[in-house]
């Protein structure tokens, strides 16, 4: 029987389960799409890192296994982070997820690529700062004047969704710097941030969660931005927050530059609850869930705009139809 659901443009597993884009880098001529990935089942019981490989971010090849949880500080579940090159080195940072007794314990975590898609981990190890919860997670590092940062997606003590910042001239000594941001419009949690740099304007990118308190459950999350400015370790807000994707499936998006320094997103493609995934068509193959096609972002006279890459528009062909809907790809502004 033919699989009707396969994916041609979007990055898919060839079994399991997968979630979020970790670590979008553009590395010695490649392009690298980690993601978050259970390869034994269709739940969300086990974490690791997947990896995609691409040179032109259209044709993708799956390199298998990347970081397992395989060490005392990410025992439960590797999560997710980000990825940067430093003196031609490609580092990874991530979330290693720990629980004893029904305890959570969460790690900021650090590994280098030893060679072809095999990683070393570090020493380095972040523990949560005092003010925070355990629910403290997915480090996104970025390069500054003075060294790198990492903003990490949170939730302080009196239950609120926040931001935290450290600093580093290394990668290896990290340096707290306080809450980058919090506000009530992040609800009881946060994860998932980026910040993404325009000439203008800093756009500061969140998931926030509400939770049950008593229970701990996620009730409600979707991913958003924030207009503002940075100013040292602090997040200046001069807008509400917006919806990256009026579509209901769309998450935990990152953002990174690529050869020709353009910025593009990929986002996970669900907010499907437990029991919706039960009943993905899917899974029947073995597996479930693909990440959005990229998108080039821009930030024009105040407002985000997004636009599939230029290879995409090719690949699908404008004069095919779908569904029997034309896809166009236009746009009143210059993009």
């Amino acid at each position: 029987m033919k699989n009707i659901h396969k994916n041609i443009l979007h990055l898919e597993p060839n079994r399991g389960l997968m979630n979020d884009p970790n670590g979008l880098v553009f590395f010695k001529n490649k392009y690298y799409v980690f993601h978050q990935w259970n390869r034994f089942a269709l739940d969300h019981s086990y974490k690791e890192w997947g990896l995609f490989t691409s040179t032109d971010l259209l044709h993708w090849k799956s390199q298998g296994s990347a970081i397992l949880p395989d060490s005392l500080q990410d025992k439960d579940g590797v999560y997710s982070g980000s990825a940067v090159v430093k003196d031609n080195q490609l580092h990874l940072f991530f979330t290693g997820n720990c629980k004893n007794n029904d305890q959570r314990s969460s790690y900021q975590r650090h590994a280098i690529l030893h060679k072809e898609y095999s990683f070393i981990k570090q020493d380095t190890s972040i523990s949560t700062p005092a003010e925070c919860t355990e629910h403290f997670r997915d480090p996104y590092v970025s390069k500054t004047d003075n060294g790198w940062q990492m903003i990490i997606g949170g939730q302080t003590r009196d239950y609120r969704g926040a931001v935290a910042i450290y600093n580093s001239v290394d990668l290896n000594a990290w340096h707290y710097q306080g809450i980058f941001f919090t506000d009530d419009v992040l609800d009881q949690m946060c994860e998932c941030p980026n910040l993404v740099h325009f000439d203008e304007e800093d756009l500061l990118m969140v998931c926030p969660q509400k939770r049950d308190i008593e229970t701990d459950k996620n009730i409600s999350s979707y991913a958003g931005y924030i207009v503002g400015e940075q100013k040292g370790y602090r997040f200046l807000p001069e807008s509400k927050i917006q919806f990256l994707d009026e579509g209901f499936d769309f998450y935990a998006p990152q953002v990174f530059t690529d050869k020709n320094n353009r910025k593009i997103m990929l986002g996970w493609m669900s907010r499907m609850s437990e029991e919706q995934e039960k009943k993905c068509p899917t899974r029947k193959w073995g597996y479930i869930h693909c990440l959005t096609i990229p998108r080039k972002l821009k930030f024009i006279d105040g407002k985000l705009y997004q636009k599939p890459l230029k290879e995409y528009e090719k690949a699908l062909d404008l004069k095919k139809e779908y569904f029997s809907t034309d896809i166009v790809f236009n746009s009143s502004k210059k993009f």
